[in-house]
């Protein structure tokens, strides 16, 4: 709000997340031909988004003051002056009021100096617009860097989780192997070998580093000032990668883990939506 001597301006901005930019402007009568002059200096703080503008404009304090008619006083001043031999109206001349010669300075529709508080006020709200979008753009980056950190942290867990996975695959499938050959007799080497394949087939390290590269990447991209679809490509490499590693391991641990990574991903990709 910014008052003036004569006007008092009010602005009042609001702003919804959406994909695109929708500027509604609301403003006093008269005043329709700034709409485009100011969508563009909302459009100067704001590249998406549903935003409502609502300007009115009251009278201030001072427009409300009465002021002396002279003309009519100086009327009535002189049929005092002819009556006061009389003394008829003496003790009724201090009732001003009655002679009407009181009036209301009243103005009508807003003068046209009142573009530049409109301007005035309109650049205070869009600053404080900006200020609020700063500082919940930066509780957002906080919160998608906390909870990328929290997938860096589970992935480590899968690591360890899988690095006995292949041993233990291939102890059990030998087992079972011993109890469907008994009294059959097959090449140990063969038999090595096509243990040796399958338990290759539940390594994941490769899916492993490429996921933490795909970490540090969005690192790098959240301290840039446009994130855009670099970060969307790199949020579907790291499903594709937790994908691969929960398809690949028959370890209930690390079919969970895989699950919370995915659950955290999944918030810092409604997040993303949200970064302007």
């Amino acid at each position: 709000m910014l008052s003036g001597k004569a006007w008092i301006c009010q602005v009042e901005i609001r702003s919804v997340n959406q994909r695109f930019l929708d500027i509604r402007c609301r403003l006093p009568l008269g005043f329709q031909t700034m709409e485009p002059e100011i969508k563009k200096q909302i459009k100067a703080v704001s590249s998406r988004g549903k935003i409502d503008c609502s300007i009115k404009l009251e009278k201030g304090a001072s427009e409300e003051k009465l002021k002396l008619n002279l003309e009519r006083a100086q009327h009535y001043n002189e049929l005092l002056a002819e009556f006061e031999a009389l003394l008829i109206m003496r003790d009724d001349a201090r009732d001003l009021s009655s002679l009407n010669i009181i009036e209301e300075n009243k103005s009508g529709e807003p003068p046209e100096k009142c573009e530049t508080v409109i301007r005035e006020c309109l650049s205070r709200a869009l600053e404080g617009l900006q200020e609020m979008k700063e500082r919940e753009g930066q509780a957002m980056q906080s919160d998608i860097q906390q909870r990328l950190s929290s997938c860096g942290n589970i992935v480590n867990s899968i690591e360890k989780l899988s690095q006995a996975e292949p041993e233990r695959f291939r102890d059990r499938l030998q087992e079972r192997f011993s109890q469907l050959t008994v009294g059959i007799e097959i090449n140990p080497e063969r038999l090595e070998q096509e243990i040796a394949l399958l338990a290759d087939r539940l390594d994941i390290s490769e899916e492993v580093v490429r996921f933490r590269t795909h970490l540090e990447h969005m690192d790098e991209i959240m301290s840039q000032r446009e994130v855009g679809k670099k970060a969307e490509f790199l949020m579907q490499e790291l499903n594709r990668e937790v994908n691969t590693m929960a398809s690949k391991s028959n370890h209930a641990g690390i079919s969970q883990s895989s699950v919370e990574i995915k659950s955290e991903l999944e918030k810092v990709r409604e997040q993303l939506q949200n970064i302007e």
